[in-house]
């Protein structure tokens, strides 16, 4: 399965969580159906048994991860984005740039520009089109931020 089924499940997980849902298992088998039903490559060839062991525990580690720091991400993402406060901001895309600063900010392994990739691939699927450009900024503006502090 690829990264981005995973990505895709977790910003779901994470937007029903955030939105005051339970975000279990139960949850997490609907969403798979979901991403079946919407063609998502990678989901079609999974088992019963999906999402495979390796996807669980990015999954479990990305919601957990976003749960327990949204506040700094929040606080990142508000200052990338001027003029827009957070409420301003429709939950999908605040939900899939929480996920990506997330990633850019503890997950080592993942470059930071398929961090911002995979978002707008997300902000494409699940928001309107016209919003990658305003994802890509905020992301691209916090991407450099951290980039100039580990130089």
């Amino acid at each position: 399965m690829s990264r981005i089924t995973a990505r895709a499940a977790a910003m779901q997980m994470i937007y029903e969580k955030l939105a005051g849902g339970q975000g279990g298992e139960e949850t997490l088998q609907m969403v798979y159906e979901e991403l079946r039903a919407d063609g998502v490559p990678g989901v079609e060839k999974v088992g019963k048994k999906e999402p495979n062991q390796e996807d669980r525990e990015y999954i479990s580690r990305v919601l957990e991860g976003v749960l327990q720091k949204r506040y700094l991400l929040d606080e990142k993402i508000e200052q990338a984005a001027e003029g827009w406060t957070l409420d301003r901001m429709p939950m999908i895309d605040l939900t899939i740039m929480r996920l990506a600063v997330w990633e850019m900010m503890f997950e080592p392994e993942v470059p930071g520009s398929v961090s911002i990739a995979e978002a707008l691939e997300l902000t494409e699927r699940y928001s309107d089109p016209e919003d990658k450009k305003f994802v890509n900024g905020v992301l691209g503006t916090i991407l450099r931020q951290l980039e100039e502090k580990h130089e």
